[in-house]
């Protein structure tokens, strides 16, 4: 399922606050970035996860809000303009996820094990 589809009409609208956007006639493509953005970091964090295994955790939220962020602000420009792959702090919550896991209904945490460094 769609991440603009897990959430609220009003966290949909925090998420505009902090994109500072007022307007309604954009909502449809800051659906579609969210959704984007949440498949992107879903896919970094765990790929056999999907986004409503994070949707209970508020840094997944503020990883998608300020990614969201990045992609509105920053979309049209061209190749010669200098621009991160990831907000500021986005890696540091994905590498947080991937090594806390997820925390599940019954409030304990699956963790992964599989790692190679």
């Amino acid at each position: 399922m769609n991440y603009s589809k897990l959430i609220n009409e009003e966290q949909l609208n925090q998420i505009k606050i902090y994109l500072k956007v007022d307007i309604d006639y954009e909502d449809d493509l800051i659906k579609e970035f969210l959704d984007s953005v949440a498949l992107e970091l879903v896919d970094a964090i765990d790929s056999s996860k999907i986004p409503a295994d994070f949707i209970d955790d508020p840094r997944f939220h503020l990883a998608v809000k300020k990614q969201a962020k990045e992609e509105y602000e920053h979309r049209g420009l061209t190749a010669d303009t200098m621009r991160y792959t990831l907000a500021n702090g986005v890696d540091n919550i994905i590498h947080q996820l991937r090594v806390k896991g997820v925390v599940l209904d019954d409030n304990t945490q699956t963790q992964r094990t599989d790692y190679i460094f």
